[in-house]
């Protein structure tokens, strides 16, 4: 799986740097468990569609992209490149 703005990566290694690490580190199992856990924290309530699931991911690469780290940093988090 990858997110929809994988274009970015040659040009933000930090997007990318998050963007693989996540997928790498993520099934859709547990990308449905992250945004949909039931009350009890032991299943997702509904599995995300690979569509959603892409969504999720861009969604961490984008905490990478400048904007990213600006909301980042207004709330008390700095990511630092490796």
């Amino acid at each position: 799986m990858k997110g929809n703005k994988t274009y970015r990566h040659e040009s933000n290694p930090l997007e990318k740097q998050l963007h693989d690490s996540f997928v790498k580190n993520n099934s859709l199992d547990d990308m449905s468990m992250i945004s949909m856990s039931s009350d009890d924290g032991l299943r997702p309530t509904k599995y995300l569609t690979e569509e959603e699931g892409s969504i999720v991911i861009s969604t961490i690469q984008w905490l990478g992209s400048s904007v990213g780290q600006e909301f980042l940093r207004e709330n008390g988090f700095e990511l630092k490149e490796k």
